[in-house]
């Protein structure tokens, strides 16, 4: 549950370098592999990260800053921990620092404004890239990239309203 004044104000000044996912490193093959663990994800910023999650059962986001990616609750002791990089799935590889230029989420509104969840998320990155994060997927979260957001909605304002009634936020920097 998050205030959404608070949450949005963490993105008005502070570019973003990389998007990141947590994971482990799995030694049992015949070479070693990074198996991501889809239930979290990292905006990595010059000197933090906000760090976002799906709680267990769940189907909203949470996020907060961090000094660095933390290690998952649910690995095991002999799993090597690590996180890999998105960049270059989701923003152009030209460019060292990327601007947020627009937010828009999917919110249902609890009883008080800090009450209010995150169904869904939409980054604009300087205008031309985006990242679409869904915690609504069985696995955890669905990072995909434009044209998600609008999906996501005529889904969910469908007839049947899966999600119950949702409200839409647009935030742009300096708004």
């Amino acid at each position: 549950m998050v205030d959404l004044n608070t949450f949005l104000s963490v993105f008005e000044q502070t570019p973003v370098l990389d998007i990141q996912a947590p994971g482990y490193i799995d030694r049992d093959e015949p070479y070693p592999r990074f198996v991501a663990l889809p239930r979290t994800f990292y905006l990595a910023r010059e000197k933090d990260f906000v760090k976002f999650e799906v709680p267990q059962s769940e189907d909203y986001l949470t996020s907060r800053l961090v000094e660095r990616p933390e290690r998952p609750d649910n690995l095991e002791d002999d799993e090597e921990f690590a996180v890999t990089s998105y960049r270059s799935l989701f923003l152009d590889e030209d460019l060292s620092t990327f601007k947020i230029t627009r937010i828009r989420c999917a919110v249902k509104d609890g009883l008080r404004p800090s009450d209010t969840v995150i169904r869904c998320i939409e980054f604009e990155f300087e205008k031309s890239w985006y990242l679409f994060a869904d915690p609504g997927n069985f696995f955890g979260i669905r990072l995909q990239g434009r044209g998600a957001y609008e999906r996501w909605l005529t889904f969910a304002q469908g007839q049947d309203l899966p999600f119950g009634s949702v409200r839409e936020v647009v935030w742009t920097p300096g708004a």
